[in-house]
């Protein structure tokens, strides 16, 4: 078990933002969260999260292609993407891009607390 209780999420919408953080926040996380990349980037310079939520499309580019630098990184990180446009190639694309799984928007509570154990078990 992974004893950093830390999550990051980044996203553009401040409304997925406040509910991730409230509902991780319950569970006993600490929650950062950020609304660009850039955002992203400067959390993950200050602290290392055990997971982090990556949106795919964000005001300063895509969240695929971030995903494919944080896992060539000397440290990867264990990434869930989410997107409100979910098929099955933007889904593959992610996981063969490296994240451990995928989080369609609209997404529900009981979905959500399943990821978040899945990955503390790991």
């Amino acid at each position: 078990m992974n004893t950093n209780n830390l999550i990051l999420v980044i996203d553009d919408e401040q409304e997925i933002r406040v509910l991730l953080k409230r509902f991780l926040t319950k569970k006993g996380y600490e929650v950062v969260s950020a609304g660009s990349i850039m955002e992203g980037r400067i959390a993950l310079n200050r602290k290392r999260p055990f997971l982090i939520f990556l949106d795919i499309n964000l005001p300063d580019g895509n969240g695929l292609e971030e995903l494919k630098k944080i896992n060539s990184e000397e440290h990867p990180y264990q990434v869930i993407m989410m997107s409100a446009f979910d098929d099955q190639e933007v889904r593959s694309e992610a996981i063969n891009s490296g994240a451990i799984d995928f989080l369609s928007k609209p997404f529900n509570i009981a979905q959500l607390n399943q990821l978040v154990k899945n990955q503390i078990k790991s």
